[in-house]
């Protein structure tokens, strides 16, 4: 890794935000030192090295150890993510999982509920190569699909299904087939490639799944 800044940040570490590559840990490996606020009003100072104990429960903390005021991360320089997104199914996503994991940088797959469909995301950072540039024409295209459908439209779908359940396992295969069903490529800045936009509300959960 490269240099160290510091921020001043609340909290952000404690709730064992994750990554997605084997190659690298969750945010709270990257913590150099840290500062919080006791309840009983002290400050403390605590990292690997000085006050270890508190430093490790603090790094997944939710909060309970006190309130961090001061956090010094690990940083890198800026990268750009090649993104390579492409169609799977489940089955074949589970059985090949330590291969798949272990393929990119940063890996990455959605399931739809109620199919066997996932999309797989490889990413992997490059350093000598540019940003996909769009033209007009392809910015228009990419709204369409991209908000125009798999905003808009699907979460119009997911509300008429709020009256009639039955149609979720539909609108599901069908906004795979739509969105998903074909090979996609991206370059761009890291972070505008992790980030998932979500887009409209929704309920969502975390599973764990053993890979090794």
């Amino acid at each position: 890794m490269g240099s160290v800044s510091e921020l001043t940040i609340a909290g952000v570490i404690s709730t064992g935000t994750h990554g997605t590559g084997a190659k690298f840990g969750i945010i709270s490996n990257y913590v150099v030192d840290l500062e919080l606020i006791t309840t009983s009003g002290d400050t403390i100072k605590c990292s690997r090295d000085e006050n270890s104990d508190i430093f490790l429960s603090a790094l997944c903390g939710l909060g309970a150890i006190g309130i961090i005021i001061r956090v010094t991360l690990q940083c890198e320089p800026a990268f750009l993510l090649y993104q390579y997104n492409y169609p799977s199914t489940l089955d074949e996503v589970l059985e090949d999982l330590n291969d798949q994991k272990g393929s990119c940088d940063h890996f990455r797959f959605l399931w739809f509920p109620h199919t066997n469909y996932v999309s797989i995301s490889n990413n992997n950072r490059i350093y000598n190569k540019e940003i996909t540039k769009y033209t007009t024409f392809q910015k228009a295209y990419n709204w369409f699909w991209n908000y125009g459908i798999g905003y808009y439209s699907l979460e119009f779908a997911y509300w008429v299904s709020t009256y009639w359940q039955p149609l979720v396992p539909y609108i599901n295969r069908i906004s795979f087939w739509l969105l998903y069903s074909k090979p996609q490529e991206r370059i761009d800045v890291s972070y505008d490639v992790f980030n998932f936009e979500c887009l409209f509300k929704q309920h969502v959960n975390e599973w764990s799944i053993p890979w090794y």
